[in-house]
């Protein structure tokens, strides 16, 4: 005996469908052994029933409405971060610490010498003989460059540093030493030796005059003088600015006692048409208007056991 499956709604697609009963129905009037349509299990109409049901989108979060709740959390970084830079806590990056081996424009005018990196006694300008030795100070009559200071400044911790040259003058006669504001354009050269060449060097750089009278030339013979700077870019690969100038300075024993030349020496030359001028008044060689000085200890007397006889530099 067959049974008749239960009902089943409508819109339910997994119940067997009219055509599938009419056809049972005309079997069993027929004889036939066919079975009744199989009715689905539950689990296999509650699977029917989630597949019909439309998925609901999954709600994300725009990308406005998260930097609007994380925009106060972002300045709050900001500005920690802002104050770590100024406060000098994070490392920056200060530039390069030497120049290359090669001849480039500098910053703040001038051409480094570094395509003259490691050649001994190099000077931009000519010097006459004995110009870059040890010269006690006050002799001759001649007007004469003198170093009133040189050593290593750093402006802030985002500078990788520079070398700071102060010039003095001494006319050596009662006659006025008028110098153009450029050095007739050619500026001041500087060149820092080593035991192995040059280690630094530059030509053409200007010079920050102490006096404010305006004009093309500048009177250095009421006690004017000047400064230069060598930034960073003339030193030569591998050295820095703070350990050239730390041996610049000559050595010292505990009593601050001078005990030998520096391990670096500097020296400074520039070259201008009144110079030549005055000497020739003076009756002294032109030497093509080149002054120079340079920072090595002048010897007075012998050194007995390798001391000077001053007391500092």
């Amino acid at each position: 005996m067959s049974t008749v499956p239960p009902a089943q709604g409508p819109d339910d697609p997994s119940s067997p469908s009219d055509e599938q009963w009419d056809a049972f129905l005309r079997e069993v009037v027929a004889g036939g052994g066919t079975r009744a349509p199989k009715e689905p299990s539950a689990r296999a109409r509650t699977a029917a029933v989630r597949l019909r049901r439309p998925r609901r989108p999954k709600r994300t979060r725009s990308a406005t409405a998260w930097l609007a709740s994380a925009a106060p959390w972002l300045a709050a970084g900001a500005v920690v971060v802002f104050g770590a830079f100024q406060t000098g806590l994070i490392p920056q990056s200060s530039g390069p610490a030497s120049g290359p081996a090669k001849a480039v424009s500098l910053p703040g005018g001038g051409t480094s010498d570094g395509n003259q990196c490691g050649t001994s006694d190099y000077h931009h300008f000519p010097l006459p003989p004995g110009a870059d030795e040890p010269q006690p100070s006050g002799t001759g009559s001649g007007p004469r460059l003198v170093l009133a200071s040189y050593g290593y400044e750093k402006l802030s911790s985002r500078s990788p540093g520079h070398l700071t040259v102060g010039l003095g003058f001494a006319p050596g006669a009662k006659k006025a030493l008028e110098l153009s504001r450029t050095l007739g354009g050619q500026g001041v050269a500087v060149e820092i030796e080593g035991p192995h060449g040059l280690v630094a060097g530059a030509h053409g750089l200007p010079v920050t005059w102490s006096s404010s009278k305006k004009g093309g030339s500048v009177d250095v013979s009421d006690g004017t003088g000047g400064e230069i700077t060598l930034p960073s870019q003339a030193l030569c690969p591998g050295y820095d600015a703070r350990s050239v100038a730390e041996a610049l300075q000559p050595p010292t024993d505990s009593h601050r006692t001078v005990t030998g030349q520096p391990l670096y020496r500097l020296v400074v030359s520039l070259r201008d048409p009144a110079v030549g001028t005055l000497r020739a008044s003076l009756g002294l060689p032109a030497e093509d208007g080149v002054l120079s000085a340079n920072n090595l200890v002048p010897k007075q007397g012998d050194w007995p056991g390798g001391k000077a006889a001053v007391s500092d530099v």
